[in-house]
């Protein structure tokens, strides 16, 4: 339905997704679909998916940042989080708004929100993280057309998009295992 909007659509979609109502990836399948479509619009296809995922992260740092949100993180995640903002700040959230999921990206936007991360910092990380995202796939979807999407689902690409799931999975239990050096250890007391 909401392809059939276009651009709305997918500023819709888009918002939903980045503040209450996680949809697995379909606001990068909307816009990869309508780029395809309409390969001519493909920067405002762009522009709608990260205004939209922007507004709705904003809703969400703000709601968490009431202590509305903060309880949807598990209190081991929360911590990793939170250390992982304080120590590397606006590149985490830039990388989180551009990583795909099944990336936690919500537990970096609620964390910022309940550490009070500037809002202006927040929004602009967050909003570069989202435009290097949105307008790499609309960009591809442009480039290679309605093959690229007719495409997408092929066994070559499945294997394709297994592979590079893995290589994320390895990537963040590095992550998770600096940060979890990282993290300061108390002394035994002898």
């Amino acid at each position: 339905m909401l392809r059939h909007l276009g651009g709305v659509g997918v500023f819709i979609l888009a918002a939903l997704d980045s503040s209450v109502l996680p949809t697995l990836g379909a606001v990068d399948a909307l816009t990869i679909v309508l780029a395809a479509r309409h390969p001519e619009l493909w920067p405002y296809y762009a522009m709608c998916s990260t205004a939209g995922s922007v507004c709705g992260a904003s809703v969400a740092y703000r709601l968490s940042r009431l202590g509305i949100f903060h309880r949807r993180i598990k209190g081991a995640v929360f911590n990793r989080v939170t250390t992982f903002l304080h120590r590397f700040g606006s590149l985490s959230l830039s990388l989180a708004a551009l990583l795909p999921p099944p990336f936690p990206t919500s537990a970096f936007v609620i964390g910022a929100g309940v550490t009070r991360y500037p809002f202006p910092a927040f929004v602009l990380s967050f909003g570069v993280g989202r435009t290097c995202r949105f307008a790499l796939l609309a960009y591809l979807a442009c480039a290679f057309g309605k093959r690229f999407v007719t495409g997408m689902w092929s066994g070559h690409t499945l294997l394709l998009v297994a592979v590079a799931g893995a290589v994320l999975v390895c990537v963040g239990l590095l992550v998770w295992l600096v940060l979890r050096k990282s993290e300061p250890h108390t002394p035994l007391d002898l």
